[in-house]
C-alpha cells in the first residue's frame, strides 16, 4: 500500500470496501466510528466487553497491553487474526474485515403507527394577516395584526415585516407559541397556504424512530427509524455520561444525537415528497440522560443518588441543536422526571392513558435502562432499574441485537431435554437477542440444564467447563452463521439473574410502599421492544415480571413515539405531560432500604412466593 503523508495512515474495512485516513496513532476504534461504520460496542471502547472484533487481512497493527481486567481474545482467535478493534492503535496502512457478529445490520427497531389525537390543537397556528397603511406615517410605523389572534406581539424579523408591507396580495402567517413571546415562523399568500408539518421524535438510547405528520390534520405521512450514532460511544447510559466528562465529549455525542435525527428527519420528508423546511415543529421523547445530551447538557451530576432533576421541558429551536428543518422550528422535549425517569416514560403513560383511569395500573418499559411507573389518574410513583441491556443482548457472551441472524425464540422439551430455537429473518445464528434470552433461560429451566438459584449443571450433556468457567453450548460451529459456537457462560446468568432480580425487586418495591399485593394491580402496560417482543409468560415464569392474576396485559408498542406524537398535535397534552412529570414521586433505588431486601428476594426463579401465586 502507499502512504499517502508520512504522518497519515490509510484504513481499508471490509467486506464495506470502506476506506478513511487518520493521523498516525489513532485508535483502530476511532477510524472505524470515523467511517461511519456501526460496530458492535457495549463498553464505549474501554475494552471490557469484547464485542469490537476485527480481523486483520494486511499490514500490521499495535495492541495495548493486557491490562488484565478486560476481555482477552483466545489464543485460536489471535492465531486467525482477530484484534478487539479498541485496543489497536494504528501505525502504518492497513487492511481489516469486520466480521458478520461485530456488524450492526439491519436491527429490528420497533416502528408502531401511534394513536389518532382527537382534537388537533398544535403550538403553531396559522393566521390572516392585516395590514393597516397611513400615508402620512413612516414606512416602519405601519400596523400588523394577525387576525383573531390575542396574546404577546409576536417576534418578527426585519425580513419578514418588509416583506409582509411591501406584499399587493393577502396574506396569513404561521405563528409558534412555543416560546414567549410567539415567533413568526413563516408568512405565504392567503389563498394558497404553505402545508404546515411536525416530527415527533423517540429518542432512544440505542434507536432513533420518528414520525412525520400534517399540524392542522394530524395525519401521519410517513414513519421512519435510525440507530443511534451515540452507541459508537457506549450502549450504557452510564458510558455515555463517563463519555461526556469533558465539554469535547460532550460536543461530540450532542451531534452524534442530531445526526441520528435528522438520518430519521431524511427519510420522513423523502418519503412524503417534502422539504425539510417545510417542518416546522417538533416533540421529542428521550429519557433524562438523552434529552441532556441532545441539548447539550452535562449529564454528569445524573450519577449522584437522589440528584435534583428540572421537570420542566427542555426547548430549543432546531438552529440551535443542529436539526435541518426550518431553522426556526422549536423542539419541544417531553419533561424529565428524575435521573433516569425522563420524557420517555412520561410519553408512554400518555399513551397507556394511566393519567385518566382510577384503577390501579402498572407501567413496565424494559430497555436500556428500565422504567416502572404505577398509580392511576390522582396518584404516580415511579423507579427506574438497570435491567434492560440484558434483556436486549447486551452483556451476555454471545448476545447481538435484535436483527437479522439473531436467535429470537427458543423453545424446550421438559421430556426430551432437547432446545430448538428460530432466528430473525430464518438465516443461520449469529448470536441470541434479548427475547431469545428470556425464552433460554425459561427452557434451560424446564429441561433441568438451570436450577432454581440460576446454576448450570454439569450432569447435562451440553453443560461443560469453557475458559470463563461453566457454560452452555446452544449452537455448534457448524451450526452458526459465524463458525463460531453460540454459548451462555455461568457468568451470563449471572448477569441475567441480576438484571431480572432488578426489575422484579424495583417492582415490588412499588408494589410494598404503597401497601399493594399483584391482585390490586387491575392493568399491566407493556411498553417497547420488551413488550412488543418478549414472550410475556416466560417473563413471568424467570421472575422478570411478578404475576398480577387481576389485571388486563396491554403492550402499548412504542409508547414513547406515540406519547410524542400526542404531545405534537395537541398543547393540552404538553400541559398533562408536564403536569405528570411535577407531580410523580420518585423513588431512587440507590437509597431505598427496601430495595435490597426485594432484590435479594427475587435472585431465585421465580421469586418471592407472594408475586407469583399459582406458580
Amino acid at each position: 500500500m502507499q502512504q499517502p503523508d508520512a504522518d497519515e495512515i490509510r484504513v481499508i474495512f471490509q467486506p464495506m470496501n470502506r476506506v478513511v485516513t487518520v493521523p498516525a496513532g489513532t485508535s483502530l476504534f476511532a477510524a472505524i466510528a470515523l467511517s461511519g461504520i456501526a460496530i458492535e460496542s457495549i463498553c464505549g471502547g474501554k475494552g471490557t466487553c469484547g464485542k469490537c472484533r476485527v480481523i486483520l487481512i494486511k499490514g500490521s497493527c499495535t495492541d495495548a497491553p493486557d491490562s488484565g481486567t478486560g476481555c482477552r481474545l483466545t489464543p485460536k482467535e489471535r492465531e486467525e487474526g482477530y484484534h478487539l478493534a479498541c485496543r489497536v492503535a494504528l501505525s502504518t496502512d492497513a487492511e481489516f474485515t469486520i466480521p458478520v457478529e461485530s456488524r450492526i445490520d439491519s436491527p429490528q427497531i420497533l416502528v408502531t403507527q401511534p394513536a389518532a389525537v382527537g382534537t388537533v390543537e398544535p403550538s403553531v397556528t396559522r393566521y390572516q394577516v392585516e395590514l393597516s397603511r397611513s400615508d402620512g406615517l413612516p414606512f416602519a410605523s405601519q400596523s400588523v395584526r394577525f387576525t383573531g389572534y390575542t396574546g404577546l406581539r409576536p417576534r418578527i424579523t426585519d425580513e419578514q415585516y418588509h416583506a409582509l408591507l411591501a406584499s399587493e396580495t393577502p396574506l396569513a402567517a404561521i405563528l409558534s407559541t412555543l416560546r414567549a413571546p410567539p415567533t413568526v415562523l413563516s408568512i405565504s399568500p392567503a389563498d394558497s397556504p404553505a402545508p404546515m408539518y411536525g416530527v415527533a421524535i423517540d429518542l432512544g438510547t440505542t434507536t432513533v424512530v420518528g414520525c412525520l405528520a400534517r399540524l392542522d390534520t394530524g395525519e401521519i405521512l410517513a414513519t421512519g427509524s435510525a440507530l443511534n450514532r451515540q452507541i459508537t460511544y457506549g450502549e450504557e447510559l452510564l458510558t455515555r455520561i463517563g463519555y461526556s466528562a469533558s465539554p469535547a465529549g460532550v460536543a461530540t455525542l450532542q451531534k452524534a444525537a442530531a445526526t441520528s435525527i435528522n438520518d430519521v428527519i431524511g427519510t420522513l420528508a423523502l418519503n412524503a415528497g417534502i422539504e425539510r423546511t417545510a417542518i416546522i415543529d417538533l416533540c421529542l421523547a428521550g429519557n433524562t440522560v438523552m434529552n441532556h445530551l441532545l441539548c447539550g447538557l452535562d449529564p454528569r451530576y445524573l450519577e449522584l443518588a437522589d440528584a435534583p432533576v428540572s421537570r420542566a421541558p427542555l426547548i430549543r429551536t432546531a438552529q440551535e441543536i443542529g436539526i435541518a428543518v426550518h431553522p426556526a422550528a422549536g423542539v419541544y422535549c417531553l419533561p424529565n422526571v428524575s435521573r433516569f425517569v425522563g420524557g420517555d416514560a412520561v410519553g408512554d403513560m400518555i399513551t397507556a392513558g394511566m393519567n385518566a383511569s382510577d384503577e390501579i395500573s402498572l407501567l413496565v418499559d424494559l430497555g436500556t435502562n428500565g422504567e416502572i411507573v404505577l398509580g392511576n389518574r390522582n396518584w404516580a410513583a415511579s423507579v427506574s432499574c438497570a435491567s434492560g441491556p440484558a434483556f436486549e443482548g447486551a452483556g451476555i457472551r454471545s448476545g447481538m441485537r435484535a436483527m437479522k441472524g439473531a436467535i429470537d425464540h427458543v423453545h424446550g422439551d421438559p421430556v426430551t431435554g432437547e432446545i430448538r430455537w428460530s432466528t430473525i429473518g430464518s438465516t443461520p445464528a449469529r448470536g441470541i437477542c434479548g427475547s431469545g434470552i428470556v425464552d433460554l433461560a425459561v427452557a434451560m429451566v424446564e429441561t433441568g440444564t438451570l436450577d432454581f438459584a440460576g446454576k448450570l449443571n454439569f450432569r447435562h450433556p451440553r453443560v461443560r467447563t469453557g475458559p470463563d468457567g461453566a457454560e452452555y453450548v446452544l449452537a455448534q460451529a457448524q451450526e452458526t452463521g459465524t463458525g463460531r459456537e453460540i454459548v451462555i457462560t455461568q457468568q451470563d446468568i449471572d448477569y441475567l439473574m441480576d438484571s431480572k432480580a432488578a426489575a422484579c425487586g424495583a417492582i415490588a418495591v412499588l408494589l410494598k410502599r404503597y401497601k399493594y399485593t399483584v391482585s390490586d394491580v387491575r392493568h399491566l402496560y407493556l411498553a417497547g421492544a420488551f413488550g412488543a417482543y418478549t414472550d410475556i409468560n416466560n417473563a413471568v415464569r424467570f421472575g422478570i415480571l411478578p404475576r398480577f392474576p387481576s389485571a388486563s396485559v396491554h403492550t402499548i408498542g412504542n409508547g414513547s413515539l406515540s406519547g410524542a406524537y400526542a404531545c405534537l398535535l395537541s398543547t393540552r397534552n404538553r400541559a398533562e405531560a408536564e403536569s405528570l412529570a411535577h407531580h410523580m414521586v420518585y423513588i431512587d433505588l440507590m437509597v431505598d432500604t427496601a430495595f435490597a431486601e426485594e432484590y435479594s428476594a427475587a435472585l431465585y426463579i421465580p421469586g418471592r412466593p407472594d408475586l407469583f401465586p399459582s406458580l
